[in-house]
């Protein structure tokens, strides 16, 4: 996803019905948070739909990232020459990876990026980019749009290719978007399968790659409705347990759920033990309402604010941390 969408909300506003939607009282203070002293990484981010003008997008994320102290983002790209429009143009700015398998529409036209006419991106560009450092991530891997799992043979290069090189893999986990969304329109994706959003699936790939670095996206949605009744809460935690090198973000969860159902994701991760492997994304929803929810929440102390903020991604990405 790479915009809000009222879909998502009414979705989960429907989803979540059963819970009372009262939001958390805000404090001023922390509204302008481009007047604090804090430094944020944006753990999911994406560059324009292909066919966008990417410079004019390119200005307005600059310009949200500096009026809210964002130092980094990760940012998944759609085609080769989004390393030349974002990451050349901005430099310092960005932690890219491509996104992929590229699913097609119902006519056949690839849809959500597009490698030189292919739906993989080729694996000498892709080292070169990764060794030459203008590449630091890989995905996000659009699994469940393609229809294709984590073992595909297919992956087992990029897999390979990852662990060599020590670079994170995003991977979108759980069942959304709904059908007939902004994300996933009329036409789009006909082979999608959201079983494949199963974080378990990833297993046979750690056991081979144990030191992989891996986050998982769009983490801690409950089980709704409109994804079937289904959540992978459970099997996210097991993955978290075993392998200390899988981190998540909560992005759409942090934007479009009621606050007390985010706060209680959160409560549930920090409880379980995994505090540290939180990172705060926007998946291009805007920024502001989403940093304004992580500062009300009370019972997240200062430093555990900013593990999500900032440090468990520094952590995770290797990015050295910027000085207060």
């Amino acid at each position: 996803m790479r915009a809000p969408s009222v879909w998502l909300i009414a979705f989960l506003l429907a989803g979540c019905g059963m819970l009372e939607a009262s939001p958390t009282p805000q404090r001023e203070e922390n509204r302008n948070l481009s007047q604090t002293e804090e430094v944020l990484i944006n753990a999911h981010f994406h560059s324009a739909y292909l066919h966008m003008d990417d410079a004019a997008y390119l200005q307005t994320v600059l310009a949200e990232m500096d009026a809210h102290n964002i130092s980094k983002s990760v940012l998944h790209i759609a085609e080769p020459s989004d390393l030349e429009d974002w990451v050349d143009a901005a430099p310092g700015r960005f932690l890219a990876g491509p996104a992929f398998p590229c699913w097609e529409n119902d006519t056949g036209e690839l849809h959500s990026c597009n490698w030189n006419g292919a739906a993989w991106p080729d694996l000498d560009w892709m080292r070169s980019n990764y060794e030459a450092g203008r590449m630091r991530v890989m995905g996000e891997m659009l699994f469940v749009y393609a229809g294709i799992t984590p073992t595909d043979p297919r992956m087992s290069p990029y897999w390979d290719m990852a662990a060599e090189l020590e670079i994170p893999v995003a991977v979108h986990i759980n069942r959304g978007p709904p059908p007939n969304s902004p994300s996933r329109p009329a036409g789009c994706c006909p082979n999608y399968n959201a079983d494949l959003g199963n974080p378990a699936l990833l297993r046979p790939v750690l056991e081979r790659h144990p030191d992989l670095k891996i986050w998982l996206q769009h983490a801690g949605f409950p089980a709704m409705p409109v994804f079937d009744d289904i959540d992978y809460t459970e099997e996210t935690f097991a993955i978290l347990s075993d392998y200390p090198n899988v981190y998540v973000d909560m992005t759409a969860l942090n934007a479009a759920a009621p606050p007390h159902v985010h706060a209680a994701a959160i409560q549930d991760f920090i409880d379980r033990g995994f505090g540290d492997r939180i990172m705060m994304g926007t998946d291009n929803w805007e920024a502001a309402p989403i940093l304004d929810r992580y500062h009300s929440f009370d019972f997240l102390s200062a430093d555990q604010r900013r593990a999500i903020l900032h440090d468990n991604a520094a952590r995770f990405f290797a990015i050295e941390k910027v000085a207060d």
